[in-house]
C-alpha cells in the first residue's frame, strides 16, 4: 500500500462536494449501533445541530414507517467558513456579499425496506428555470436566495418529494477521511490537478488522508498519466462527479469496515459529522434511528448512482450544461426512480453503469479514448489505465451481481467481448479491458440478443498474470 504523495501548494479552499452524503452516512454508521450502547451520546449530539426552518408545503410530510425518503444534500459556500484572507478571496462575489453558493446537490433516495439507496447528483452549471418566476440561471444560484429556492426549483424541474433536507459546510471533509483512517484509491498511473494542488505519483493502492482527498474530489482540470503522457479529463464537472461518486463508496466501505468496532473512531466520526452539518426542523434523532435499526446491512454496493445526462452549451456568454432534448425520456427515467415509480425495478442504461477502461492491447491513448467515447454516451467513469498484461481479446469483468450491466456494456464495443466474473471488481460494476481486436465505441448498441448459458471462465491465476487493477 502507497501514501499518496503531493508538492507542497497553497493552503487549499476547504471545498468538497460529496461531505453532504458522508455525514449522511455518519448518521446512518452511528444509528446502526441502536442497542449496542452510545445511543445517549448520539441524541445529546443531534441535539446539539442547527436546526432549519421551511415555510409550509416546502418539505414533504414523511411517508409512513419504512417507506422510501428522499433527502436533498447541499454542500455550502459562505465566508463564515474560510480560515484566511487569501481563502476568501476565492469565494468571489458571493462571499462578498455575504451570499452563498451550493457547490454541491445531491439527491438521495433511502428505501428501508428495500435496504438500498440511490443518489442523483446535479452538475452546479446546469442551466434550468429557477424558482418561484423560472428564469434561467445555474441551479447553484438558487441556493443564494437560500435552501427553500433551492427546493422549490428541485421541485419544478423534476416533479420529486424532498422529505428532509441536510446542509453541509466546508470544515468537516478532512476529518471525517482522517477519522476513518483514509480512503484508499487505485490509481494505474500518476495523476494531477495544478489548480487544486494535486500531484500524486504513486501507484497501485494510495491511501489518501484529508489534504490529498481534498484536492482530488475537487479537480475539475483533472490529468492523468498513461503511457508515459500526461492527459486531460476533458468531461470536467462531469469528471469530477464520477471521482467523487467512486470516492463515497470507498469511503463508506472503509467507515463501515473500522467504525463501528472502535468506540474512540466512531466517537471522532460522530463529533465531525454532527460539527459541520445543519437539518430540517422535521428531522429527528428518533428518525435516524430507526432509519438505521432498518439498514444494519447497510453496504456501499446497496447504494445506486445516476448522473444527470448533459452537454456542454452557452448560455448569454456563459458556459453551461443543459440536458438535450434527445435524453429527456432518459432523464424522466432516472427522476421515476427518486419520485417512487415501480421502485422495484433498477433503471439499466449506460447513465446507471460505472466502468473503468484499462489499454490491454498497448496503443497509445486507448483507455483515454475509450473511455471519452463511453461517456460521452452517460456511462459512468472510473480513472482508465494500463492493464497488467497484454490481451488479444477484449474483456469485460464485472463484479457479482453486474452481469446484465456487462451484456449491455458489450452491445457498445463494435468488435464485440468476452464477458468474464470477477468479484474482486467492487469499486466499479464492470472493468473493460480492451484487446488487440478492439476496434471502437458503437454510436448505437447492437440489438440485445439472447444471452449465452454460460460466460468465458476467468483465466487462470499464474505467475505470469499479474491481478488486474485489483479494488483495495
Amino acid at each position: 500500500m502507497a501514501a499518496a504523495s503531493a508538492d507542497a501548494s497553497p493552503r487549499l479552499r476547504r471545498t468538497w462536494p460529496q461531505r453532504g452524503l458522508i455525514a449522511f452516512n455518519v448518521l446512518l454508521i452511528v444509528a446502526c449501533l441502536a442497542g449496542a450502547g452510545g445511543i445517549g451520546y448520539f441524541y445529546y449530539q443531534f441535539g446539539q445541530l442547527p436546526k432549519l426552518s421551511f415555510s409550509d408545503g416546502v418539505i414533504s410530510p414523511d411517508p409512513p414507517p419504512g417507506e422510501p425518503q428522499n433527502f436533498l444534500l447541499v454542500g455550502s459556500d459562505t465566508r463564515a467558513f474560510v480560515d484566511s484572507d487569501e481563502e476568501a478571496s476565492s469565494f468571489g462575489s458571493a462571499a462578498e456579499t455575504g451570499g452563498q453558493r451550493s457547490d454541491t446537490i445531491i439527491l438521495v433516495r433511502i428505501d428501508p425496506q428495500a435496504k438500498r439507496a440511490a443518489m442523483v447528483s446535479f452538475p452546479r452549471d446546469l442551466w434550468i428555470p429557477i424558482a418561484p418566476d423560472g428564469h434561467e440561471q445555474r441551479i447553484n444560484t438558487a441556493f443564494s436566495n437560500g435552501p427553500e429556492t433551492l427546493i422549490e426549483t428541485i421541485k419544478l424541474n423534476f416533479n420529486v418529494p424532498i422529505h428532509h433536507y441536510m446542509q453541509v459546510d466546508f470544515a468537516g471533509f478532512q476529518g471525517l477521511v482522517d477519522a476513518v483512517g483514509g480512503v484508499e484509491i487505485f490509481l494505474a498511473g500518476a495523476v494531477r490537478d495544478r489548480v487544486t494542488g494535486l500531484n500524486i505519483t504513486d501507484t497501485g493502492c494510495v491511501l489518501f488522508h484529508g489534504d490529498q482527498a481534498l484536492a482530488y474530489v475537487r479537480s475539475r482540470h483533472f490529468e492523468y498519466q498513461e503511457n508515459g503522457r500526461w492527459r486531460d479529463d476533458p468531461r470536467g464537472d462531469l469528471g469530477r462527479i464520477e471521482r467523487q461518486q467512486d470516492f463515497i463508496r470507498r469511503a463508506l466501505r472503509k467507515a463501515l469496515s473500522s467504525g463501528l468496532t472502535n468506540p474512540s473512531k466512531l466517537r471522532r466520526l460522530v463529533d465531525v459529522g454532527i460539527d459541520n452539518v445543519a437539518v430540517d426542523d422535521s428531522l429527528s434523532a428518533h428518525d435516524i434511528l430507526s432509519l438505521g435499526r432498518q439498514f444494519k446491512s447497510l453496504t456501499p454496493d446497496t447504494l445506486a448512482q445516476f448522473q444527470i445526462p448533459v452537454v456542454n452549451a452557452n448560455r448569454r456568454g456563459a458556459s453551461v450544461v443543459v440536458v438535450p432534448e434527445d435524453e429527456q425520456d432518459t432523464l424522466e427515467e432516472i427522476m421515476d426512480v427518486f419520485r417512487g415509480v415501480d421502485p422495484s425495478q433498477q433503471l439499466l442504461a449506460p447513465t446507471s453503469i460505472t466502468v473503468q477502461v484499462l489499454n490491454g492491447s498497448g496503443r497509445p491513448g486507448e483507455a483515454g479514448a475509450t473511455s471519452e467515447a463511453l461517456g460521452a454516451f452517460g456511462f459512468q467513469l472510473a480513472g482508465p489505465g494500463d492493464a497488467s498484461s497484454t490481451y488479444g481479446r477484449t474483456t469485460i469483468f464485472y463484479g457479482t451481481g453486474q452481469l446484465e450491466k456487462a451484456r449491455l456494456l458489450e452491445r457498445w464495443l463494435e468488435a464485440g467481448a468476452d464477458i468474464v466474473e470477477d468479484p474482486n471488481v467492487q469499486s466499479v460494476d464492470v472493468r473493460l479491458v480492451t484487446g488487440e481486436d478492439f476496434t471502437s465505441v458503437l454510436p448505437f448498441p447492437r440489438e440485445e440478443t439472447a444471452p449465452s448459458p454460460t460466460t468465458v471462465p476467468p483465466p487462470p491465476t499464474t505467475a505470469t498474470t499479474a491481478p488486474l487493477a485489483p479494488d483495495c
